[in-house]
């Protein structure tokens, strides 16, 4: 088959997004079944064959923020619907709802129609920034009435796609209870050297080495890490790290404290992979992960992790019977969690954290399954 994806959230500082993208890349380039198009925004118009089976296409789109590898929205949509048509799909994947997913119908109208045109729930919109808006812009008595009108709206057009991608089985029953029937469940999996650290860990410290990984944008919820932050480390015995970018960065390079350390965006593998070995707790205070990337990474890695009661990362936590979730958006709760496992027996909360990830495997397995499903779904078409 010929996959095309379209893929607005693609971007050189992107986290969980990127990686599934650069997981699909190298799947399709190790392979030669089947052809790969990777459609994104970028600065220019160009193409480039990233393997005999890869082909990445960057149509012209502007900048969302500030610098040159901030998200892009395409504005060239003509290019973008050419480079559709051209490729000839089987497959259409669109990588969000607001721009790829529309482009990618409107395609199926054409004589060019792909048999599948699906959407990867990468992100909750109605959660995430939909109910949000609504409550600071509708009168508080008008307020459900306006979400439930909203997101009944774009759950039929959810509905368009001849199937909707999830990563988590969370959001199975979410999206199905909202009349979103077509659903296939595709599970991330985690880069085989980040399981390696847990190997290369040199054993249990008598400090307590807390860790952040992610976007640093309110979406996150990074504001409640930003909240909890110094009560943590008035104990001696902890230490935290943060890495990561976004709107929120000048609030972390501000901190000042000798066992706080700020790195920034960390993009290479092993560089990630050495900050899990080199850390005991991850910190994941955000509620709307629709999988909670991160989370699965840092289980792998062998480390406890404190999360929401919520979102993907909540559902992950909900398989390991976790004591270390809090309750969402409350900062209290989620100091008195992260409290928690300080005093925790780490040795047997890390076995938990790697038996859990073993079950999702590497990100190998996570792509064949995925192909899998669409040739299975293709069989039913």
């Amino acid at each position: 088959m010929t996959f095309c994806d379209v893929a607005m959230l693609y971007n050189c500082t992107g986290g969980g997004i990127r990686t599934f993208y650069d997981a699909k890349i190298e799947w399709f380039a190790r392979q030669c079944r089947h052809q790969y198009f990777l459609v994104v925004p970028g600065p220019r118009q160009r193409v480039q064959q990233l393997a005999s089976s890869v082909t990445l296409v960057e149509s012209r789109g502007i900048s969302l923020g500030r610098g040159h590898e901030s998200y892009r929205l395409f504005v060239n949509f003509r290019h973008v619907v050419s480079a559709l048509k051209g490729c000839r799909p089987t497959i259409v994947e669109a990588g969000d709802p607001w721009v790829s997913g529309p482009l990618a119908l409107a395609i199926r109208r054409s004589k060019y129609a792909p048999r599948i045109v699906s959407s990867f729930f990468h992100s909750d919109p109605v959660r995430t920034y939909l109910e949000r808006c609504l409550q600071g812009l509708v009168p508080v008595g008008l307020t459900q009435g306006a979400i439930r009108q909203a997101a009944q709206a774009f759950f039929r057009l959810q509905a368009a796609y001849d199937l909707t991608v999830v990563a988590s089985r969370s959001l199975v029953d979410r999206l199905k209870q909202a009349g979103v029937t077509r659903v296939a469940c595709a599970p991330f999996g985690v880069d085989a050297e980040i399981f390696d650290a847990a190997e290369r860990r040199s054993g249990v410290n008598a400090a307590r080495r807390f860790l952040y990984l992610g976007r640093l944008d309110r979406d996150k919820q990074v504001d409640l890490l930003l909240a909890i932050l110094p009560e943590l480390l008035d104990d001696p015995g902890v230490s935290i790290t943060v890495a990561g970018t976004g709107a929120l960065r000048p609030a972390f390079e501000r901190l000042t404290h000798p066992r706080f350390r700020y790195l920034g965006y960390v993009r290479e593998r092993r560089a990630i992979a050495s900050l899990y070995e080199q850390h005991d707790v991850l910190l994941a205070p955000g509620a709307f992960e629709t999988f909670g990337l991160a989370a699965l990474e840092a289980a792998a890695a062998g480390l406890v992790i404190v999360g929401p009661d919520q979102g993907g990362t909540g559902a992950l936590l909900n398989e390991l019977s976790s004591p270390f979730t809090f309750k969402s958006g409350d900062a209290a709760a989620f100091l008195a969690a992260a409290r928690r496992a300080l005093a925790t027996d780490w040795n047997s909360a890390s076995r938990a954290s790697r038996s859990l990830a073993a079950g999702y495997g590497t990100w190998t397995d996570a792509i064949g399954r995925l192909i899998e499903a669409y040739e299975q779904r293709l069989e039913s078409v």
